[in-house]
């Protein structure tokens, strides 16, 4: 493929139907990048139940995977081998299954939240952080290219980038344009775009002083008070695939596609 300059090979079935692109990222090793990666997987995923009564959210199988395995090989396939993850529910249930992480090309430290801390309090409990953090939220399953999202980061001197995703908002009805009671206008089920938080981000090391210890803290939480500080808070365009399976109905979408 390096040779002949061949960047994707398609992957055919035995009735020659095309069911996946090997790229040559996937198939040469990657040098190893300067950031480690904080899966947060310590949440109850209530709004999974029943299927989460007695399983981490991120424990659920995607194919025949749990979807943090298929995380994780991700960071790897990227050139990032080490990987926090934060618990609270249930947390042997991943400790048992991941391990130190050597058997999936990772080392992987717990971080144990004695109760919940949000999206961002348990970062106050990770130590050695001298490399960036790449953080993702443990019901996220997406194909974003890290090194890119690192990339823009480091260009634009950001203290924090938000990965967004770009969602359309149709209202259904005609919407009637006015200037007290006169009608100006009429827009006939108008589109409205917007970007949402994708659950990925990428902080610099020390901003620990933004983060209370020892209290429930989210990463809306943090970008507010970033940004209030002035500090350098920029957002980056996730294009690729990407789906937050925190409901029942996306978990079923993954599972199909």
């Amino acid at each position: 493929m390096e040779e002949r300059v061949i960047r994707q090979v398609p992957v055919i079935d035995e009735e020659g139907r095309v069911v996946e692109l090997v790229t040559n990222d996937l198939l040469i090793p990657r040098e190893v990048i300067p950031l480690q990666a904080v899966i947060m997987a310590g949440g109850y995923g209530k709004r999974l139940l029943p299927l989460t009564q007695n399983t981490p959210k991120p424990m659920l199988h995607v194919g025949e995977q749990p979807l943090m395995e298929l995380m994780i090989g991700q960071l790897r396939d990227a050139g990032i081998h080490r990987v926090n993850v934060t618990t609270h529910f249930e947390p042997e249930k991943i400790r048992d299954y991941f391990g130190d992480g050597e058997r999936f090309g990772v080392s992987l430290n717990y971080v144990s939240e004695e109760r919940p801390l949000g999206t961002a309090g348990a970062l106050r409990l990770i130590e050695s952080k001298s490399e960036p953090l790449l953080i993702i939220n443990g019901d996220i399953l997406t194909k974003v290219d890290f090194r890119a999202m690192l990339d823009f980061h480091n260009e634009h001197k950001a203290d924090l980038t938000v990965g967004v995703r770009e969602y359309d908002f149709q209202v259904p009805y005609g919407v009637i344009e006015t200037e007290g009671a006169r009608v100006t206008g009429v827009s006939e089920k108008p589109v409205y775009k917007f970007f949402v938080n994708a659950g990925i981000y990428l902080l610099q090391p020390a901003l620990d002083e933004f983060i209370p210890k020892d209290e429930r803290f989210d990463m809306t939480d943090l970008i507010q008070q970033l940004a209030a500080a002035g500090r350098t808070v920029v957002s980056f365009p996730i294009m690729e695939y990407w789906l937050d399976i925190g409901r029942l109905a996306d978990y079923e979408r993954a599972r199909k596609t």
